[in-house]
């Protein structure tokens, strides 16, 4: 009786340590499969913050319309469209896409995204935003917080996404200093960027009015 029960402490000792090795073994396995992933996602951060990195208007007065009065067209007329018609499309029929098929993308497929596979970030990857490559510009609204992503696709083609980076529309160059804004169709929605002369772009809407969103 005696040797039976030496067995069975024996045999439980045993299982218990089995037991203890088995868990240790998964714990130290669970370490090593979390540690790559949040490798990769401490890596994707520290490459968003490199691309981030200069274009923060919070940090920078310089890249803020609402101090640095020069990037301001409410306070610098010369990148008004409202005062310079030059890159007015309302006033000026060279950068009217309406009146100058050369900068239609419904007409100029070149400039179509629909159309040119080049310009498509459907099939052209390194131009999303998600992509860990990526390099662009920003859009920021009237509290200068992040609101969209600006892919330069080509020196005439601008792509548009949200701040979700899903694509919403594009922007083809019109003039030296401004760009028209079209739906994923290619329909001109009436709004268009205006070069501020220093570090990015300003937003106007169909009436040439300042939408207080601006682009670095």
């Amino acid at each position: 009786m005696r040797g039976k029960v030496v067995l069975v402490v024996s045999l439980f000792l045993s299982s218990a340590l089995l037991a203890q090795n088995d868990s240790t073994i998964a714990a130290t396995q669970q370490d090593s499969t979390a540690h790559p992933v949040q490798d990769e996602a401490a890596a994707k951060q520290a490459q968003a913050d490199l691309a981030f990195k200069g274009h923060d208007p919070k940090k920078d007065a310089n890249l803020n319309p609402f101090i640095n009065r020069q990037i301001n067209p409410d306070s610098n007329l010369s990148i008004s469209p409202a005062t310079n018609w030059n890159m007015n499309p309302l006033k000026e029929n060279s950068v009217n896409p309406t009146r100058n098929s050369s900068i239609n993308p419904m007409i100029n497929l070149q400039l179509n995204p629909q159309s040119n596979d080049v310009l498509n970030p459907v099939i052209m990857r390194s131009l999303r935003p998600s992509t860990e490559s990526w390099k662009g510009l920003f859009l920021f609204n009237d509290s200068n917080q992040l609101f969209g992503y600006i892919s330069v696709a080509t020196q005439n083609v601008m792509l548009s996404f949200d701040n979700s980076g899903t694509w919403n529309g594009y922007y083809v160059k019109a003039g030296r200093y401004m760009y028209n804004y079209f739906t994923l169709f290619g329909v001109w929605t009436g709004m268009f960027l205006c070069y501020d002369n220093q570090s990015g772009y300003n937003l106007f809407d169909k009436n040439a009015r300042w939408t207080h969103i601006h682009i670095k």
